[in-house]
């Protein structure tokens, strides 16, 4: 077990949607197959999903995200009202919450519909101020950027002043700029997203190159590579380290990445390795992908799983 800490999440939050039922025929108005909906769930999705996963780790969590005044706020607000997180939502009109449909036959995702507005609103560096002056009551910070538009303007500043006041930041990044990460504690991208940055790696000593090549540009401390079921490589100075991924049935690899960066998190700031805050956040990615949608595990879990 690990010891309870204060951890801020700042990113995108949103609410992932499922419906779910069978299909049995094909539109007659278009070649389509018809889904008779029978169940509906709402989930916390994005860093609102990495705070739940912190919560149900037993951490004190404190979140800060963009949405709209909309359903999908409401819901989401709902949803994260049951759980022990402070949340903090920065609130705009006029942009709409963002919302990810999925629409799944039996076990099968059929198809995923977004609703967005990206890069929309004004008020997030508006809320700088306000981010700045609380975060010295934080032992770690998670920044979720699923590029949204509540990141990019902000993380600058949120580093430099995290850095100045020796608080470790664990980044789940997007997008085409790295360079926005720079000076992080730690950077998390999935194989898409380094590749991305840095070119395909068709070799392992290529891989290896460029991974470390990026780690020194951006001046992270750790830069954490996931491959999914390959597993995880992690970039430390002159050291490389490749963890082999816990085989499981894949059910639904939504939100893994935040299972995996909020675990990792959480070991690392209560004072553990982190080579044993990989090995544990790579466990419980393996139990993530299990469940259906956006899951988190329990300390109890975990540490029952890393025993097998």
């Amino acid at each position: 077990m690990i010891t309870k800490k204060k951890i801020l999440v700042i990113g995108d939050v949103m609410l992932d949607r499922y419906w779910m039922g069978q299909v049995n025929r094909i539109s007659p108005e278009a070649p389509v197959p018809i889904l008779d909906v029978n169940d509906s769930v709402d989930k916390p999705g994005g860093a609102a999903n990495v705070a739940k996963n912190l919560s149900d780790f037993d951490m004190d969590v404190t979140l800060i995200g963009l949405t709209g005044m909309d359903e999908a706020s409401e819901k989401l607000s709902k949803l994260l009202s049951k759980t022990n997180i402070k949340y903090k939502p920065i609130i705009d009109p006029k942009v709409r919450t963002t919302m990810k449909l999925r629409v799944i036959d039996k076990n099968q995702q059929l198809m995923r519909i977004d609703h967005e507005d990206k890069n929309l609103s004004s008020l997030v560096l508006k809320s700088l101020k306000d981010i700045e002056s609380s975060m010295n009551l934080f032992d770690g910070i998670i920044i979720s950027d699923y590029d949204k538009g509540m990141i990019k303007p902000i993380i600058k500043k949120i580093l430099s002043k995290a850095n100045k006041l020796g608080i470790q930041t664990f980044i789940d990044p997007k997008g085409k700029d790295f360079s926005f990460y720079k000076n992080a504690f730690l950077l998390k991208p999935n194989q898409k997203e380094f590749e991305d940055i840095v070119g395909i790696c068709s070799t392992k000593k290529s891989l290896a190159e460029k991974g470390e090549k990026l780690r020194k540009k951006l001046s992270l401390k750790y830069l954490l590579l996931t491959q999914g079921k390959k597993g995880m490589i992690l970039f430390e100075e002159n050291k490389v380290t490749s963890h082999i991924a816990h085989q499981q049935d894949v059910f639904d690899v939504t939100g893994a990445g935040d299972t995996v960066i909020s675990i990792l998190a959480s070991y690392v700031i209560s004072g553990k390795s982190m080579a044993t805050a990989v090995k544990m956040s790579n466990i419980a990615a393996g139990l993530s992908i299990k469940k259906l949608g956006s899951t988190s595990v329990s300390q109890k879990e975990l540490n029952n799983a890393s025993k097998k």
